[in-house]
């Protein structure tokens, strides 16, 4: 480490809470990428720390003459590890201004969170890189030169559907339904064999199916429930495209049939919000084929997952993950 970056480090501080400027520096830095990035608006970015347990003392930020020039921030999460309860800080928006990405800013602020974090009590944390992104191709070096336990742990390809004019004219499937409690319901039933399992608080499933742009569709019959769960954001670009990200894919007690019904049904009320397209992580603790019934489709999209554990050792490999992936 240089001592111009040494220097650096000792500034360290947090995110100020202006939002609006957050969105547009990331915006701005992200434009360079080659993949069309989604478009994380004020409005979001400040829902997301609404979440339970976010706040700026994990977000540490680099500010250069009153300006943003280096962001990263954490969300805590309870999971369960073979059966054990643990807590993980998920990892999002590493950002450097274009002026700044030959500084070092990025592993700096990186660096940063991990030992706020580590310091906080947290078990482990888990970053989610694009593939072919500059970033995935560094984390591991940068890791070992910081002396963090970081390793590559599980790749997660996408799934995705192109919405139809009359796509929203479907049965809509939604039913009058506590959502929160429906999704710690059916997220408890994830099979133990599954490596890593988010736990809901009621906190956290109330901020899930409320956030911006949340899209809840849920089916009951007979007593089988079932729930697909996501939000509604903007891709980048010349021209933007909104687009649902379906992060909880909880098909509950229903059946084979029955799943079909509520994946159509999750499609038409993202059509009727406006959503030209709907993507979904695959991450191997839910039955895609109702999906791929719907016209779902693999994408060239891949994420790279990684994993630092401090006081956690997971099942080696990890071959599936119940995960919310920024």
């Amino acid at each position: 480490m240089t001592a111009a970056t040494s220097s650096v480090r000792r500034t360290i501080g947090s995110f100020n809470g202006d939002f609006d400027e957050l969105s547009a520096f990331m915006e701005h830095s992200w434009s360079e990428n080659k993949e069309q990035s989604l478009r994380y608006t004020s409005r979001f970015l400040r829902s997301a720390f609404e979440c339970p347990g976010a706040g700026f003392d994990l977000a540490p930020a680099i500010y250069r003459d009153g300006r943003l020039a280096a962001f990263v921030t954490g969300f805590p999460r309870e999971v369960r590890i073979a059966g054990q309860g643990r807590r993980l800080l998920s990892i999002s928006f590493l950002t450097v201004a274009p002026e700044h990405k030959r500084s070092g800013y990025g592993p700096l602020v990186w660096g940063e969170l991990l030992e706020r974090a580590r310091a906080m009590g947290y078990d482990g944390a888990l970053d989610f890189t694009v593939e072919g992104d500059p970033w995935g191709g560094q984390i591991l070096g940068v890791a070992r030169v910081l002396r963090q336990p970081t390793a590559h742990v599980f790749t997660v390809p996408y799934m995705a559907k192109v919405l139809k004019a009359n796509e929203a004219a479907a049965k809509n499937g939604s039913v009058a339904i506590d959502m929160p409690a429906l999704l710690q319901e059916a997220a408890a039933q994830i099979p133990a064999e599954v490596s890593i399992v988010r736990c809901w608080s009621d906190a956290e499933a109330k901020w899930q199916c409320r956030r911006a742009g949340a899209i809840n569709t849920a089916m009951s019959i007979d007593g089988r429930t079932g729930l697909l769960n996501g939000y509604a954001i903007g891709a980048s670009g010349a021209v933007p495209m909104l687009t649902v990200i379906l992060d909880n894919v909880l098909w509950g007690t229903l059946a084979p049939e029955e799943r079909a019904d509520l994946a159509k049904a999750f499609l038409a009320n993202a059509a009727g919000v406006g959503a030209k397209m709907v993507v979904a992580p695959v991450l191997g603790y839910a039955d895609m084929q109702p999906l791929a019934a719907a016209g779902f489709r693999k994408t060239r999209r891949v994420l790279q997952a990684y994993l630092t554990a401090w006081t956690v050792m997971p099942p080696t490999p990890i071959t599936s993950m119940y995960m919310d992936v920024f």
